[in-house]
């Protein structure tokens, strides 16, 4: 009897075992692969030439050197770490290296690591890869980026360990991540920039911010798996800074209209401020280079039906309830900003409409006000001074003082 049952629960462990290895082989490795969009081998020197310009867009559109970057500024060669609640990722090697980077990879290869997660010898990679985003991106525009890393120099630089706490630190666990959130390629994702007028304008948009430009990867809200919610590019705290909600009301709110989003996105400065954070390595990297076209159907898509932009009044009330804050003000912002927060050109941006006073949490304004700003070479000839920290200056107190004076004058309270 007793043997019969040691069977019996045997079976049962033979078979969970054998269900365990159907679903993670058979549902959460890498689905059908479409194929190559030409044959890659037998290009003629004007068609890779091509194919490799094409490609180059690519990779900004897609702000590929943001993450894969080395410390030593070397586009493509890796380094870049990017802090998760689960541990540190590090962007990894993306140079033709045989060795650390993707020189033995297919062109099959690459469409399966953008668009499903998984690397040669099915090595499931980190959702900090955007493949969640980059599902729906083109065969055609796959390929081209492909070619264009294949013709880069290669670096041999070793790869970094990311550094992920147990459990995460188990990448089978991915397996079962991907089949409850990794979403499915659409069947025909259309043209994508290969396919140049046939991206329609109002197609390239979004193509350009959910798919390409991944910008829900920051700016949209995660649960506790850390997987994308539902609150599409609503806004979220990501790395020790708010990446602000940019739907159209949020952007509404915060008194962007459809001509600052543009100038925001190509230069890296508007009425509402400089790019700052995570943000900056995206102008420098990416926007900049974006064409005026694309840069057009991006704003047509993040301000579609976008509200009458808030105007908040400068208040001169908030000199006298916030009057230890105007004191700081005075004496340590003003020199630059202006008495009355209309900043300098090229020098410091002004307060009034300034975004990040606009935000409902002062993260970033804290962040800005001990950490300081770099000075930034923007796009072109625009350049902007550092902005010292004032971290060793202020105590807790005080930060919290000055911050409220300007959210109240010229931010947020003021509306």
């Amino acid at each position: 009897m007793m043997r019969t049952v040691l069977r019996i629960l045997a079976g049962l462990v033979l078979l969970a075992v054998v269900i365990a290895v159907v679903v993670f082989f058979g549902f959460t490795g890498s689905g059908p692969v479409p194929p190559a969009s030409r044959d890659l081998e037998a290009l003629g020197e004007e068609e890779r030439a091509e194919l490799v310009a094409l490609g180059e867009y690519v990779a900004k559109a897609g702000d590929c050197a943001a993450c894969h970057e080395s410390e030593d500024g070397l586009a493509l060669a890796g380094g870049t770490p990017m802090e998760t609640p689960m541990g540190t990722v590090y962007g990894t090697n993306i140079t033709p290296s045989d060795t650390h980077g993707i020189g033995h990879y297919t062109a099959d290869d690459m469409y399966r690591a953008m668009v499903y997660g998984i690397a040669p010898g099915e090595r499931r990679l980190y959702p900090a890869m955007p493949y969640t985003s980059y599902h729906s991106v083109s065969r055609e525009d796959i390929d081209a980026l492909y070619v264009y890393l294949m013709a880069q120099d290669p670096v041999e630089k070793p790869n970094k360990a990311h550094e992920m706490a147990f459990p995460f630190n188990l990448r089978p666990l991915i397996a079962f991540w991907n089949l409850i959130y990794r979403p499915d390629p659409p069947e025909d994702p259309g043209p994508g920039l290969s396919g140049g007028d046939q991206l329609a304008q109002d197609r390239r948009g979004p193509y350009l911010v959910d798919v390409l430009g991944h910008c829900g990867e920051c700016h949209t809200p995660r649960n506790l798996a850390f997987a994308k919610t539902d609150d599409h590019l609503g806004g979220t705290v990501i790395e020790g800074a708010l990446a602000p909600d940019i739907t159209p009301q949020g952007l509404s709110t915060r008194g962007w209209t459809r001509e600052d989003l543009a100038q925001f996105l190509s230069t890296g400065l508007s009425p509402q401020g400089v790019m700052t954070f995570r943000m900056f390595p995206v102008l420098s990297h990416s926007t900049k280079y974006l064409p005026d076209r694309d840069i057009e159907a991006v704003v047509s898509y993040l301000a579609e039906e976008m509200p009458e932009p808030a105007s908040p009044p400068s208040d001169p009330a908030a000199i006298e309830a916030h009057s230890e804050g105007h004191r700081l003000y005075m004496g340590l912002c003003a020199g630059c900003h202006g008495g009355d927060g209309q900043g300098q050109p090229f020098g410091s941006v002004p307060m009034v409409g300034n975004t990040t006073l606009m935000l409902d949490n002062p993260l970033n304004l804290h962040r800005v006000i001990r950490e300081g700003i770099p000075a930034r070479h923007l796009s072109g000839h625009l350049r902007m001074q550092e902005m010292p920290a004032f971290d060793t200056m202020l105590e807790d107190r005080e930060l919290d003082a000055l911050s409220r004076y300007l959210r109240d004058r010229w931010g947020l309270g003021a509306m």
